[in-house]
């Protein structure tokens, strides 16, 4: 049993790290870069940077 929970928390680490990732990526294009990003893009990445760091409160919650 501990090392399912093990492994799903390592899961759950790689996944808030990639959705902060990409998620910083295009807000980087849109705020830094000056580049065309559409409206629903830039706010879905808002989304997912905040929903990654959500994710990795609640690993260090646990």
């Amino acid at each position: 049993m501990p090392e399912n929970n093990s492994s799903k928390r390592n899961y759950t680490l790689v996944l808030s790290i990639a959705f902060i990732g990409i998620g910083a990526w295009k807000l980087y294009d849109r705020f830094y870069q000056e580049e065309e990003v559409e409206t629903y893009q830039w706010i879905l990445a808002v989304g997912l940077v905040v929903l990654g760091v959500y994710q990795l409160i609640g690993l260090r919650k646990k």
